[in-house]
């Protein structure tokens, strides 16, 4: 596996399907619902919520009551934007921000003007062909302050696209996962030739691989996560979420949906921060031979994350299956982190999001709007954390 030059052929277009907010970062759980003989009520197994790193130094735990006092109200602002038809992922970079689609035309990123919310142009080809992609996982901002990436989970692709508008919507470059570097997913740039990922199956919670799709080396253990002798790949199951990098920093995160669990990794150290609550529970499973199939009535926790130079954000959810199908979709909690695993703040939102980026050095937060008429949300940062 190398990166691969793109080159130049007839334009070929493909119609993508919308994909459901959950399954984002969570693939397998959709997955899991729909394998032949199991039968939602019948899904559940009692399993204790205690955490066997209860006297790790590393662990920290939190609840609604300890951080009632850290609340701060955000009013924001939306933005409609024509050319939005069903935007799914945001990205803050070089004062552009850019925005997926989950029911693309033609191309999957809009790219707008990070000031004024100016449509400029959109990029990422739908398709099959040489320096297409036939979905738009994921999007960050990689090493080069040009461009940015977009993860293909279908294809198994990481496509890189310039900044500027082009006359041509195809990556510049592609890299294509072989091998053992097949079984790797949430990718996130670790270095300049580096990626950062989870496997789908192994005892690893983080596995590092070079461009060439060589496994470098893996930090932190699945096992003892859960009590009950189950599995890493099960274990890793519960745990499914988004990862996101800074490889200038050496950090990167990752929180789980169906876990209310952060975790921060520190790769110049192998050290790793775990951060549970608010309500510090491990849902209730079944394990099967494909990993954990979750009962649909536990709350949901991270639906989206966000690494920052200084802070961690997470936009939390609380919110049971049945709670989203009767409230609608959409969090109002976002809460803040430093990079040692403190809480610093609980920003409540006035304006529903189902995913967001930050803009650093503005101290601004945009949001995918999740009413009828879905637009940007546009909120400003406290300045006392």
């Amino acid at each position: 596996m190398m990166y691969i030059p793109v080159p130049k052929v007839s334009e070929k277009n493909v119609e993508i399907g919308s994909i459901g907010c959950v399954s984002r970062y969570f693939p397998f759980w959709s997955r899991i619902n729909i394998i032949p003989g199991i039968v939602f009520s019948t899904w559940v197994i009692l399993l204790g919520a205690c955490d066997s790193f209860k006297d790790n130094p590393n662990e920290k735990i939190f609840t609604w009551n300890s951080i009632s006092s850290l609340e701060k109200q955000l009013t924001g602002k939306k933005f409609l934007i024509e050319e939005l038809k069903m935007p799914d992922m945001l990205l803050y970079k070089n004062n552009k921000l850019l925005i997926t689609e989950s029911a693309p035309g033609n191309t999957f990123v809009h790219v707008l003007d990070g000031n004024n919310l100016e449509y400029l142009f959109a990029t990422a080809r739908v398709g099959y062909g040489p320096g297409e992609i036939p979905d738009a996982w994921t999007i960050e901002g990689g090493p080069n302050s040009d461009t940015f990436w977009v993860y293909s989970l279908e294809g198994k692709l990481f496509s890189e696209y310039v900044l500027e508008n082009a006359t041509d919507s195809r990556a510049l470059n592609q890299v294509r996962q072989t091998e053992d570097f097949y079984l790797a997913m949430g990718l996130t740039w670790s270095s300049d030739s580096t990626f950062m990922t989870f496997l789908v199956r192994g005892e690893d919670k983080f596995v590092e691989f070079n461009t060439n799709g060589t496994r470098l080396r893996g930090y932190g253990k699945w096992k003892g996560m859960v009590e009950g002798n189950f599995e890493d790949h099960v274990i890793a199951d519960l745990h499914q979420g988004k990862l996101m990098g800074d490889p200038k920093a050496g950090k990167f995160i990752k929180a789980s949906i169906f876990r209310d669990r952060l975790e921060v990794l520190d790769k110049k150290s192998g050290q790793i921060i775990g951060i549970n609550g608010p309500e510090n529970s491990i849902p209730e499973f079944q394990a099967v031979d494909a990993g954990a199939v979750i009962t649909s009535d536990h709350p949901l926790a991270y639906m989206d994350a966000f690494l920052g130079t200084e802070y961690i954000f997470g936009l939390y959810s609380g919110k049971t299956d049945k709670e989203i199908r009767e409230q609608g979709r959409g969090e109002t909690d976002l809460l803040v982190f430093d990079l040692l695993g403190n809480v610093k703040a609980v920003l409540k939102l006035d304006i529903p999001i189902s995913s967001f980026t930050v803009d650093d050095k503005g101290q601004r937060i945009f949001g995918v709007t999740v009413d009828s008429d879905p637009g940007v949300a546009v909120f400003n940062l406290p300045k006392d954390f």
